[in-house]
């Protein structure tokens, strides 16, 4: 099959409105290609976006009818060409997700050439109920914890906070103030008892526009529970119609999602280098 690439902005969005979701802005770091056929016809797409120095894949869509033709395969090396040609040339990477219901897209990235695949991490979908549900830690509940915006401490206090973080090799920023733009800073709580740190979140936004739970701390029950109440909390009120996510990025804190969130939806995630 012959095919051709065309790079999708505003203008020519509408002819990819079946293989591209709306909601992905095509703004800033993030380029979105469609294949087409020598007909017109269109085929599919992929979108990809500059994040921490690596191109990432995060989408990659091929029409029902059209696929086991190589087209994804094609998709996927439109994009290596991409970054060849950059001036930066940055790796190409794919972060999937593995449910029952798309092996589909688990066997095609499997199947890539240069592909190197391996299981990554848990991704926990939470809603509203399920922090509400924790009830191993509405026993310890109480009204005397004080919760505190992270950002609202000195601003060197903050970084060693982080360092310490980086050292445990619990969590690792690179670039403080690229960072600090990332995080939803209205969302990032911490609880100090007695000039410790016992309890802290940190919440960013996806390139999707959903939420996720960047990172999640808690040596005191009474001020976790109080911190993930006020986070739900506004959560709901601020972003209503997004989603929140946990990413568990070692054995310790998938024990912690596992224990806090049970009835939450938990998917494998997979990261595939070219």
């Amino acid at each position: 099959m012959s095919m051709s690439y065309a790079h999708i902005d505003e203008e020519n969005r509408k002819y990819f409105f079946r293989v591209l979701p709306e909601h992905m802005e095509l703004a800033g770091k993030r380029v979105a290609l469609g294949a087409v056929d020598e007909e017109g016809y269109v085929l599919g797409a992929i979108s990809f976006v500059l994040i921490d120095f690596e191109y990432v894949i995060d989408w990659i869509y091929v029409e029902p009818t059209k696929r086991r033709q190589g087209i994804g395969m094609g998709l996927v090396e439109a994009v290596i060409q991409f970054a060849a040609k950059s001036q930066d040339l940055f790796p190409v990477v794919a972060r999937f997700e593995f449910m029952e219901n798309d092996r589909a897209m688990h066997t095609f990235f499997l199947s890539c050439k240069y592909m190197e695949t391996n299981y990554s991490h848990e991704r926990y979908y939470i809603t509203a109920n399920d922090i509400r549900n924790i009830r191993t830690l509405h026993k310890s509940a109480a009204q005397d914890v004080v919760v505190e915006n992270f950002f609202d401490r000195p601003v060197e206090e903050q970084k060693k906070i982080l360092a310490r973080l980086a050292i445990e090799e619990t969590y690792t920023v690179d670039d403080y103030e690229r960072w600090k733009e990332e995080c939803i800073q209205e969302l990032c709580r911490c609880v100090f008892v007695k000039n410790n740190l016992v309890d802290l979140i940190f919440m960013q936004r996806l390139p999707d526009g959903n939420l996720v739970l960047s990172y999640l701390y808690g040596k005191y029950p009474k001020g976790l529970f109080e911190l993930l109440v006020k986070t739900v909390a506004d959560v709901e009120a601020l972003f209503p119609d997004v989603s929140l996510t946990f990413d568990a990025m070692s054995e310790e804190s998938q024990k912690l999602a596992d224990h806090l969130f049970p009835r939450a939806k938990a998917v494998h995630i997979y990261e595939a280098e070219f």
